[in-house]
């Protein structure tokens, strides 16, 4: 059992120091009881005590953060993922439920690459070794997230003492190309026709993505849309990047007659021995769909749009949920509808203009 300090002495938690007769000495006691590291010195040399002191709060921040002391690369990732899951909602370096979901996978392609290596270790070589691979493998992109999430990772190290400085500060990531996939009307509308024909959970994919594109929506609001936020004057959206505690104002999409006839059909499907559903694009068991899932789901919907396109000699081409935002976005502006940046909830249209604005033509009109 770990006693309370008799006083403060400025020391992290669990780290004690003694000033004995002969001997100084300080060290960290886990919550067990027994001690992690303890170091001693001659207590009239003040320059060892000094050197010995600043070792150990180096060592104490590393076990407090629960760093391995071993050094490897895999400790530290887990230890970031950890702190980032332990901080308050409130606190300005805490990320999004979302974000940090799709950190953790990253996180484990990470450990694979780099995590038997000492973080002290890791060189820009081998930062770009990676990032060459992942353009072999057709990752391009990928490869640039994971990069940049150990490069933050790597600098949580630095504010843990674990090493000096950041290896990755100036790596510089792969250049890809930006395909700005435009969903036709045809082609939504060719979705939502095989999605009828096969019914269940095809249907529900169908109509998801139909509701995506209509009211503007990330891939996650769409998928975890709960039937308790459809209101009489329309569907109540939550934004799905935001951190619990730092709330953006919710988004309500009124009522359309395409819109309202949509969310119908899909509350109409009946699930396999559950009456109602608490998620409107639940599976059929009612619960949310996981990522395996709904993949799996879209992909045979998206295989059978694709056979029945070669049948009829049309155009189609696979798209997915993070395609219909785009769609909505584009097909608003087409329009000249004002609202935009309102139904997406961003702050500004910087991200609606470089992002979501994939018209195929803009049109204006002369100065005079």
């Amino acid at each position: 059992m770990i006693r309370r300090r008799q006083k403060a002495d400025g020391l992290p938690y669990r780290l004690y120091e003694t000033y004995g007769k002969r001997t100084y000495s300080i060290g960290y006691k886990l919550a067990t009881g027994k001690w992690a590291f303890r170091y001693k010195c001659p207590v009239e040399d003040a320059r060892q005590i000094g050197e010995t002191r600043a070792l150990a709060i180096r060592e104490s921040t590393k076990l407090s953060a629960g760093i391995s002391p071993e050094g490897r690369t895999a400790g530290l990732i887990d230890a970031w993922v950890k702190w980032q899951d332990g901080l308050p909602a409130d606190n300005v370096l805490k990320r999004a439920d979302s974000t940090i979901s799709e950190n953790k996978r990253e996180a484990e392609m990470l450990k694979k690459a780099f995590g038997h290596m000492d973080p002290a270790a890791i060189t820009l070589t081998d930062a770009y070794a990676f990032l060459d691979a992942c353009v072999e493998s057709d990752r391009s992109q990928k490869g640039n997230k994971e990069i940049a999430l150990l490069q933050l990772i790597l600098e949580f190290g630095v504010r843990k003492g674990v090493i000096s400085s950041n290896p990755l500060a100036r790596v510089k990531k792969n250049k890809s190309t930006y395909e700005g996939r435009f969903v036709s009307d045809a082609e939504m509308n060719l979705v939502v026709e095989v999605g009828r024909q096969f019914g269940g959970a095809k249907l529900i994919v169908a109509l998801a993505l139909k509701t995506a594109w209509l009211c503007v929506r990330r891939s996650v609001e769409v998928r975890q849309i709960a039937i308790q936020n459809i209101t009489e004057a329309g569907i109540l959206w939550h934004d799905g990047k935001q951190t619990k505690g730092k709330k953006k104002p919710p988004v309500l999409i009124e009522w359309s007659d395409e819109l309202k006839q949509t969310i119908a059909e899909a509350k109409s499907i009946k699930r396999n021995k559950v009456h109602g559903t608490l998620f409107l694009f639940g599976n059929m068991s009612g619960q949310k769909y996981t990522k395996s899932g709904w993949k799996s789901c879209l992909g045979y919907l998206m295989n059978k749009c694709e056979e029945i396109a070669a049948e009829r000699n049309i155009a189609f081409q696979r798209f997915n949920l993070q395609d219909c935002r785009p769609k909505g976005v584009s097909d608003k502006l087409s329009t000249g509808q004002t609202d935009t940046q309102d139904a997406t909830g961003h702050t500004s249209d910087r991200m609606i203009r470089q992002v979501y604005d994939r018209r195929q033509v803009k049109k204006a009109s002369p100065v005079r």
